[in-house]
């Protein structure tokens, strides 16, 4: 798997893509989340990110680190290498079968799913984390809420399709920084389907199109099964899983892999081409599933900032803030120490459940905003899948499942 990863990661610096929607794609999540945030949470927004940075800016920061050396083991966290039998390679004895299994696919915690369940612990530790660390974890999961909702980042086949060449709109080859690659099925996905479609419907503007998803949310199309997206599988023990949401929206995502993505007819057969166009039915098909998985991307990051930045200091002043987890309904105190009480457990669990309360106490002396970028220089800890840091972010995720419709 190592292997696979590192040719991965080499046809992507190559190819110039796996920028999971592209940049501008990614301004489309951290718009819709800049726009639906809280006004306490972007307070603390605006603290975590450098001067004039909003998550609109920051969506893009985890694919332009990824010339920067200093960055180069966090090229493999912005994807999971699920094992399906898409629509190509099934047949009578071995058919359609989508999943994605951290035990399987997860290589050791170095994958888009235990980034986002360790990040949300450095973003949310005010007291074990300084400015920098949080700062940088803000910025790294206001990117990969948006790869994970990307069909391909939750997909292993060929490479996440960056092994599958095809056509589009007549030509096998398009130009990226000056060097001519092949159409592959993944930068379709990531860049030019996207792009078709503001092209032919929001006349080439982004800004029209990101602010249509954004009202289809609020009052349109999705306005009624937005909170669906926002829904993980209860847990079973409890402090949680911090993986569980993460894997539930990766799960999300794989399914797409074992319908339109993969779809034989489509692709014209199997093997790693397709003559056909994909420009066209192809395309057609495609592009309302891409409209509504940006979306998705941009409704659950603004849901998610606003559980884990829950009374976070906006400035350098001291302040304690305090998460509880009871069996209590959700309370909040006022003033600089805050809590969030929640049901850890359902009823058949009630034995289970404790009352815990960790105090987080900003330090007053923390560093100013450091220069552009600051990179980490030991992540090892952050992505063992043995990591000390897991059980203590699923109080955190312990709390948010009970704190909205059913988890952010």
């Amino acid at each position: 798997m190592h292997a696979k990863l590192a040719i991965l990661s080499t046809v992507i610096s190559l190819a110039g893509s796996a920028y999971a929607w592209g940049a501008d794609g990614h301004q489309a999540v951290g718009f819709i989340a800049d726009s639906l945030l809280k006004p306490e949470t972007k307070a603390v927004r605006d603290f975590l990110l450098p001067s004039g940075w909003n998550f609109t800016r920051s969506a893009t920061w985890a694919d332009e680190i990824k010339s920067d050396p200093t960055f180069k083991w966090a090229s493999n966290l912005h994807f999971i290498d699920s094992h399906d039998v898409t629509p190509l390679d099934a047949n009578e004895t071995n058919p359609v079968k989508c999943s994605v299994d951290l035990a399987r696919d997860g290589e050791n915690g170095v994958n888009v799913v235990d980034a986002i369940g360790n990040y949300t612990l450095r973003a949310a530790d005010a007291a074990k984390y300084n400015w920098d660390a949080r700062s940088e974890a803000v910025k790294f999961l206001s990117h990969f809420v948006g790869d994970i909702t990307q069909p391909l980042h939750a997909c292993g086949k060929l490479l996440g399709g960056n092994q599958f060449f095809t056509t589009w709109e007549g030509n096998q080859t398009y130009v990226y920084n000056g060097r001519t690659s092949k159409f592959q099925l993944h930068v379709l996905w990531d860049v030019y389907i996207p792009q078709k479609d503001v092209n032919e419907n929001f006349g080439g503007n982004w800004v029209a199109y990101r602010q249509f998803l954004l009202d289809n949310i609020e009052k349109g199309e999705w306005a009624q099964e937005k909170d669906t997206w926002l829904q993980c599988n209860p847990t079973t023990s409890p402090t949680g899983n911090p993986d569980q949401c993460p894997l539930d929206w990766a799960t999300d995502s794989n399914e797409f892999n074992c319908g339109v993505v993969w779809d034989k007819a489509l692709l014209a057969g199997t093997g790693t081409s397709t003559a056909n166009d994909l420009a066209g039915e192809y395309y057609q098909k495609t592009y309302p599933i891409v409209r509504k998985q940006i979306a998705k991307g941009g409704y659950r990051l603004a849901k998610f900032m606003d559980i884990i930045l829950a009374g976070q200091p906006a400035s350098n002043s001291t302040t304690t803030t305090s998460i509880a987890t009871t069996t209590q309904s959700a309370t909040a105190t006022s003033g600089t120490t805050s809590s969030i009480a929640t049901t850890t457990q359902p009823a058949e669990h009630t034995s289970c459940s404790t009352t815990s309360t960790i105090t987080v106490t900003v330090d007053p002396t923390e560093t100013a905003t450091p220069s552009y970028p600051k990179p980490t220089t030991s992540p090892t800890p952050i992505y063992s899948a043995a990591s000390p840091l897991k059980a203590v972010s699923s109080i955190l995720f312990a709390v948010v499942a009970a704190a909205g419709v059913a988890i952010f």
